[in-house]
């Protein structure tokens, strides 16, 4: 598993026993990884690049767990490249983000609009921006994920 933007790596607490790489601009964030987990995968205080992608060979999951809304368009999509270029054939990247909804409350778009993420967008525009590198792109959103009110996409893009 490759995690761009893995943060404190907390997705590790609920992993079987996997190959893991993660990678985070935020040097707090690689040390807690590595005290919090040691040897249980590699952590890399740096952004992920199309050269450094294939010295970690392929992997069959990418997670972007609260990276695409930090990202513009130029950004985003060449971080969807990135995790196409990591996945072995039928591999998944998927990501979670907020998102703009029509339906949404003021609170949630409040909190949406403050976001230390500023590029925030609605699914169409998320979509979009996935399928300029992969061709099988599926979105669900939710509400209810949060004990705050918040809405965000989970979207699942296949190899």
């Amino acid at each position: 598993m490759l995690d761009i933007g893995c943060g404190t790596g907390v997705i590790l607490r609920y992993m079987p026993d996997v190959r893991y790489v993660g990678f985070d601009m935020s040097r707090s964030y690689v040390a807690a990884c590595r005290k919090r987990y040691g040897n249980k995968g590699e952590f890399h205080c740096r952004a992920l690049t199309a050269s450094g992608v294939s010295d970690y060979g392929e992997f069959d999951l990418v997670l972007a767990i609260g990276v695409v809304h930090h990202l513009n368009d130029p950004e985003a999509v060449n971080m969807f490249s990135l995790a196409k270029a990591a996945l072995v054939p039928g591999g998944r990247l998927v990501t979670l983000d907020g998102v703009y909804t029509d339906d949404q409350s003021p609170l949630v778009k409040l909190l949406l609009n403050n976001d230390r993420g500023k590029f925030v967008r609605k699914e169409s525009r998320y979509r979009a921006l996935a399928m300029s590198q992969f061709s099988d792109v599926s979105c669900s959103i939710h509400h209810d994920l949060f004990r705050i009110p918040y809405t965000v996409l989970i979207m699942e893009c296949t190899k």
